[in-house]
């Protein structure tokens, strides 16, 4: 990549960007991920290589809430769907050996595997998620499935069982059976369990010691323990997970400085041929997949420069995960965190923030993260009421507003939750109504308001608010002005026209 070289000087009190004149790449990627720190949304440990060299690395938070374990560089992760591209690199090898075909079908390699396609579904288009095959369970019945012991065989009869989402070959659907059924097939034809496998041919060979199959009865020293975040509850233990659910898909455990020794090994032709590393990162026609990588393109603005990315992403039970590859650069972000968020309100994704860091290898302004007030008011409702959240947002308001982000969408997003998630109407209608006096020039605030509103069905009120929203939208165009806003207004008056008739 081009490397430039930036004068220090002393960030701005107050300054909510990352700008283009701090000291060193490495110095920006700490001053993002401390703001993350700092706002409570991230625990984990970030690995960031330029050309080949480790320029950032750096532990963050807890491996451990319950007895305030501190993270460090060494902690383990569960890396949920990064353990793909390692699925994909053993098949590649036997691939290499002569032990599997590309164009090989399963049949080939699993006679008693009965399916509408089993003659014509390629280890191509399973590397690929190019098979048509099922993705996941449905999530009632994942839940239940996902904590119970499994062997690979019977964990593959759920995909077989399954109606297919196309022709194999004519499309791209993501499918997690896809890689349990491609570790399955490696085990057949090596005799091996797929944890040896990997063993053997990646872990060992590379010297990645802290990288294996989890299993769950096993004590795993180092290892993060895995939360949840919950809206109205804060942090949970993790739900179980039982990792013979996730043999080929998602079941390894590993630490950055492992997935950085992983980085190094992909930049030779030791373990497979230069031809099949090309057909790795190559994408098929129909998707931006290709043998165990998304491939995308990211457009640099400063330059105009066009990068091409290998990345994966992850999440399991507790954890969320992301690498990327900048293939040309020969660069490398790994991102791990031991929480997820069960919320759309400010989550901090584990890739959200790896294409942070990709941004700021490349001199693109980043926004620093604040702390979400509608999250925060969000455990007040759930431990206290609504009006003590209330009384902690205007606190917050006057005597902590720069720490906060207190945009509209966040009282909005807020009530969304709690009404179409929780059901709790009434919280929601408090929510929306707080927003309302907050942005009294928005037209939004209004018409979600009058929709809570119309669905308790207090039509004369729900009528009232929707045309002042109409006429806030009348007043004061230049601050609505969206196409979804348009959008909305135009519902709003089939609403008032089907509640008008309701009333009549």
């Amino acid at each position: 990549m081009y490397k430039t070289f930036f004068f220090l000087f002393i960030l701005m009190l107050n300054s909510n960007i990352i700008g283009m004149a701090e000291s060193s790449h490495a110095a920006k990627i700490d001053t993002l991920m401390n703001a993350y720190l700092k706002n409570e949304l991230f625990d984990g440990v970030v690995l960031v290589a330029e050309k080949g060299h480790i320029i950032y690395k750096k532990a963050f938070g807890l491996a451990d809430r319950e007895w305030n374990i501190p993270m460090t560089i060494d902690t383990k992760f569960k890396i949920g769907s990064i353990s793909k591209p390692f699925t994909a690199f053993v098949i590649l090898q036997l691939v290499q050996d002569g032990l599997i075909r590309l164009d090989g079908t399963i049949a080939d390699y699993i006679p008693d595997y009965k399916c509408k396609y089993q003659d014509r579904m390629t280890i191509h288009q399973l590397l690929t998620h190019t098979s048509g095959l099922l993705d996941a369970l449905e999530p009632e019945e994942e839940a239940i499935k996902e904590r119970l012991f499994h062997e690979l065989r019977d964990l593959i009869k759920y995909a077989e069982a399954a109606e297919f989402y196309f022709d194999p070959g004519s499309g791209f659907h993501y499918s997690n059976f896809g890689y349990n059924i491609l570790a399955y097939i490696a085990e057949k034809v090596t005799g091996k369990t797929f944890d040896i496998l990997l063993k053997e041919r990646i872990f060992e060979p590379i010297g990645m010691m802290d990288t294996r199959e989890y299993r769950d009865t096993g004590i795993e020293e180092r290892l993060a323990k895995g939360y949840e975040y919950k809206l109205l509850k804060g942090f949970e233990n993790a739900t179980f997970f039982d990792n013979s659910y996730a043999v080929g898909s998602g079941g390894l455990i590993s630490t950055a400085e492992d997935l950085y020794k992983w980085h190094r090994a992909l930049l030779t032709d030791q373990y497979i041929s230069n031809e099949l590393k090309e057909k790795m990162f190559e994408p098929t026609r129909s998707s931006q997949y290709g043998y165990g990588w998304s491939i995308g393109k990211k457009l640099c603005e400063n330059s105009r420069d066009t990068l091409t990315i290998a990345e994966h992403s992850g999440s399991v039970n507790g954890f969320g995960s992301y690498i990327a590859h900048i293939l040309r650069d020969t660069s490398l972000v790994v991102v791990l965190k031991n929480w997820r968020d069960d919320t759309f309100i400010s989550p901090a994704y584990a890739p959200t923030i790896g294409q942070e860091i990709i941004s700021i290898l490349y001199g693109e302004r980043v926004s620093l993260p604040q702390r979400s007030i509608a999250k925060h008011m969000a455990f007040y409702i759930g431990r206290d009421g609504f009006d003590q959240a209330k009384n902690e947002y205007f606190r917050i308001k006057k005597e902590d507003f720069e720490s906060y982000s207190f945009a509209e969408s966040e009282l909005n997003k807020l009530g969304i939750e709690l009404f179409f998630r929780f059901h709790m109407i009434d919280d929601a209608l408090h929510v929306f109504a707080m927003n309302m006096n907050e942005f009294p020039k928005s037209y939004n605030t209004y018409d979600s308001y009058a929709y809570i509103l119309m669905q308790k069905n207090e039509y004369a009120s729900a009528i009232h608010y929707y045309r002042q929203g109409l006429d806030i939208l009348r007043m004061y165009p230049e601050e609505n002005n969206s196409e979804q806003v348009q959008k909305d207004a135009q519902q709003a008056l089939q609403f008032i026209e089907e509640m008008e008739k309701k009333l009549h």
